[in-house]
């Protein structure tokens, strides 16, 4: 017997396996996208299968291409960890790394959310809780007052710049003083994120462990480089083509079943 509903089913399962392909080939450009990847379940009771279909969408965490930019505010990761972004009320998680200063904050362009650091005294001691990155030029063009410049290095260390001519040598001296230092995230299992926007991803009520570049599983921080996509193009548009020809197949065989239901219905009147 034809099973109108099993085969709708099919039809609308495949229809969004190609939909979600040609979704993450859309966003291959975009830095630190991580692709999304389908399953589909087919819902059984009491054993027996119903034709109905449970779909599960997942994000793939694995690296993608480190490209290096030249970018001042630009930082990549290469490894397990995510930069932590505040909307000023909540914590998200982003692998993406094209910051921007607005309003004397370094933001994710996406959302503005504002990147979480660490507080670093002079000695290069840092705290334990999470300040925004702020960098605000005061009325004399000098960063938090003091600084005629800043620069993020590898580390993920945000220094700042002091340069200031010698009295006796008439000489510019250049010195260098950490400010902050960025802060990761490391989720056991990164997949259980949920995506609130293309790169920015809530962690609900699951609590990540927080730490520093070059420590434990947070990965390593490279300055003025950008971390793409994770977007195999081959391999999408490999899925998507076959994903196209099972859904052209079912639909074949949606109408001509269809067409023999009406045959049989007008035979039956």
């Amino acid at each position: 017997m034809f099973d109108f509903y099993n085969q709708m089913n099919a039809i609308n399962s495949t229809y969004e396996l190609i939909n979600n392909q040609f979704k993450n080939l859309q966003k291959f450009n975009t830095v630190g996208y991580k692709a999304e990847v389908k399953t589909f379940t087919e819902i059984y009771n009491d054993n027996v299968g119903t034709g109905a279909v449970k779909t599960e969408t997942k994000t793939l965490f694995t690296q993608g291409n480190v490209k290096k930019t030249g970018g001042k505010n630009h930082l990549a990761i290469q490894g397990n960890g995510l930069f932590i972004v505040s909307d000023g009320e909540k914590n998200y998680y982003t692998r993406r790394g094209d910051f921007e200063i607005k309003d004397g904050k370094l933001v994710c362009p996406e959302g503005n959310l504002v990147v979480k650091a660490f507080k670093v005294d002079e000695s290069g001691k840092k705290t334990d809780k999470l300040v925004d990155v702020d960098l605000s030029i005061d009325k004399n063009g000098l960063i938090l007052g003091k600084y005629n410049d800043y620069e993020i290095d590898d580390n993920g260390v945000v220094n700042g710049i002091l340069r200031y001519t010698d009295p006796i040598t008439n000489q510019t001296i250049t010195k260098k003083e950490p400010i902050y230092k960025i802060a990761l995230a490391n989720f056991s299992d990164p997949s259980i994120l949920t995506r609130k926007s293309d790169t920015v991803f809530d962690a609900k009520d699951v609590k990540p462990s927080i730490g520093e570049a070059g420590t434990g599983a947070f990965g390593e921080i490279k300055a003025k480089h950008l971390e793409m996509s994770n977007i195999n193009i081959p391999e999408q548009v490999q899925q998507a083509m076959l994903a196209q020809m099972q859904y052209n197949a079912t639909m074949s065989s949606f109408r001509a079943l269809n067409d023999m239901v009406k045959n049989a219905s007008q035979l039956v009147r």
